[in-house]
């Protein structure tokens, strides 16, 4: 059986492909087009899964969409009737937005309707073109995109994001092939909108913003004024679940800001920019990521309770939270925890698919995710013939490419990594990376001026072999997707400042020999030179683009930057 997983129409569209209940491919659209958050129908990412799997779309037994446009429509007129006031504001700001802007808000749930006959259109309707297509609900997608591939037969889920057709958080239980629902948060409470909103009032742009806000919120303070008048707008529910006062936020009927003048008069104006904030704002950053925190706890409690399961599984945008899921596995409330790479909704194609194999068809749980490099792969030959298309001189290293980078990298320089399939999922894992030593005290500083043209105030993560994670880090537990946050362990802080951001903590990703043997013996490599098999890395790519997916991408990048260095597979060009 064959079924190809879709989401679309939002933002990080994305296809995955499943072979007799194995998932074998997923890519983001963004990675193709090259425009990053690409929400249009992912043709391209289709055409991508067809190509690895070697199969016609005639061969697809089976479609599943990350949305259900039925219960869309059903909560609308909930939504006029709950915000009635609310409405002519929002038809008067319609006025503000272009034609294309107002036909895209109008016409997407028209856009899902139309997708099987799109589809047969696209790829050619023939007598063998008779694929069945499903509409799923959107956080049981997040559920079923966790759980399923976790490797756990019985676990705790949580999944928490702006919104999907009307939830925002569902709390449920996973136990074989079934996904129960014990309680959803619906709109307009939302936690993933919250935490956007006031990232868009500190300055930030969509959906970029949150990732900068958690940055942030380490260089303020959250136990005076702000945090205890943030909170105070705030219920935490016996049922594990929450509210908050509304008529302090817009962001349910206005695109243009996510807070009211009731919220400005308290925490002062919004800004137009995300650069010189003030000791309140910085504060504001703080408070809003400890509420997350303390919500992510409140609602781990009663999900410990209600199912008195040892595992838990997180999905949704708000599970990129690494410092609030850092929190939560510190706790102790679990002993193990999975969170699926592609945690936001590029990972909801793969759900959309999990869920109607063992949800609905019951079909046997086969897959565990043992890694996320699910991507585009190329060929040695490919590297070469790219190489020699923009007349760059290189060396084919061999097997001494991974000590003779550890080299440059102990010289203090950048460079460009681009290994094997690529990663699924936002970030970029040790085959599309930018690598550089956690030595240097103006490394951070150098990459963020000098390649990414990025926030100086923005961290960068660590990676670190498996088995030696609990040296430099104050928690053990393995970290293969780099979505939890760790302390940097004191005696280390001063020795790797590179790595270690401004309140001691650092985004941390383990490596084994199984899921990434290049990154591994480079590490090897690196603990030769120094002692230490610890190296930094932040994603491959510069600003305003995604990380790179083909030779093509990895060579213009390193061309078009202040990289020392590339890597592409064995191959070594030096600036």
């Amino acid at each position: 059986m064959i079924v190809l997983g879709l989401n679309a129409f939002g933002h990080d569209s994305s296809a995955a492909l499943i072979v007799d209940d194995v998932l074998v491919f997923a890519v983001e659209e963004e990675r193709l087009t090259r425009k990053k958050h690409d929400g249009q129908f992912p043709i391209n990412a289709i055409k991508a899964c067809l190509a690895f799997g070697k199969i016609k779309f005639s061969d697809i037994d089976h479609v599943t969409f990350f949305w259900n446009p039925t219960l869309t429509l059903k909560h609308i007129p909930h939504y006029f009737i709950k915000f009635f006031d609310k409405v002519p504001k929002l038809l008067k700001e319609q006025k503000s937005f272009s034609v294309e802007e107002n036909l895209g808000m109008l016409n997407y749930l028209k856009d899902m309707y139309a997708l099987p006959k799109k589809m047969k259109t696209l790829f050619g309707e023939t007598e063998k073109t008779k694929f069945e297509f499903h509409y799923m609900q959107h956080h049981m997608c997040h559920a079923a995109s966790t759980f399923y591939p976790s490797g756990f037969e019985e676990a705790a889920i949580l999944t928490i994001d702006g919104a999907g057709e009307w939830s925002t958080t569902l709390l449920g239980h996973g136990k074989g092939n079934r996904i129960a629902k014990l309680g959803t948060v619906d709109t307009p409470y939302s936690l993933g909108a919250f935490y956007q909103a006031i990232s868009m009032h500190l300055g930030f742009k969509l959906i970029e913003g949150p990732g900068k806000l958690m940055a942030l919120a380490s260089f303020g303070n959250a136990d005076g004024r702000i945090y205890k008048d943030l909170r105070s707008l705030f219920q935490f529910l016996d049922n594990g679940k929450y509210s908050f006062d509304m008529s302090y936020f817009s962001y349910h009927y206005s695109r243009k800001s996510g807070v009211t003048k009731k919220f400005t008069n308290l925490f002062g104006q919004s800004k137009t920019e995300g650069k010189n904030w003030n000791k309140a704002e910085y504060d504001l950053a703080a408070s809003a990521q400890r509420i997350v925190e303390e919500l992510f706890i409140h609602m781990a409690t009663y999900l410990k309770k209600a199912t008195n399961c040892k595992n838990i599984c997180l999905a949704g945008g708000v599970a990129l939270n690494s410092v609030a899921n850092g929190k939560l596995i510190q706790s102790g409330l679990f002993e193990n925890i999975f969170i699926q790479p592609a945690a936001g909704d590029s990972g909801t194609s793969l759900g959309s698919a999990l869920l109607l194999l063992h949800n609905e068809l019951n079909r046997p749980r086969k897959y565990t995710m043992k890694s996320a490099f699910l991507g585009m792969n190329y060929p040695t030959s490919k590297y070469e013939e790219e190489l020699k298309n923009v007349k760059l001189n290189y060396k084919d290293l061999g097997n001494s490419i991974y000590s003779e980078t550890a080299k440059i990298l102990n010289e203090g320089k950048i460079i460009g990594w681009f290994q094997g399939a690529m990663e699924y999922g936002p970030r970029a894992l040790g085959n599309r990376s930018i690598l550089a030593s956690p030595f240097p005290a103006d490394m951070k500083d150098k990459i963020n001026s000098r390649i990414k043209f990025r926030e100086g105030f923005r961290p960068f993560a660590a990676i670190v072999n498996e088995e030696e994670c609990s040296k430099y880090f104050t928690f053990h537990l393995p970290n293969p997707y780099m979505l939890l946050v760790y302390g940097v362990k004191e005696e280390y802080q001063k020795l790797m400042p590179a790595i270690t951001h401004v309140d001691g903590t650092v985004r941390i990703q383990t490596v084994n020999t199984d899921e990434n043997p290049q990154m591994y013996q480079l590490l090897e490599a690196f603990k030769v030179i120094t002692g230490h098999p610890v190296v930094l890395n932040t994603s491959f790519n510069i600003k305003g683009e995604p990380i790179v997916c083909s030779p093509k991408d990895a060579i213009r990048s390193f061309v078009e930057s202040d990289l020392d260095a590339l890597v592409i597979g064995n191959f070594l060009v030096k600036k």
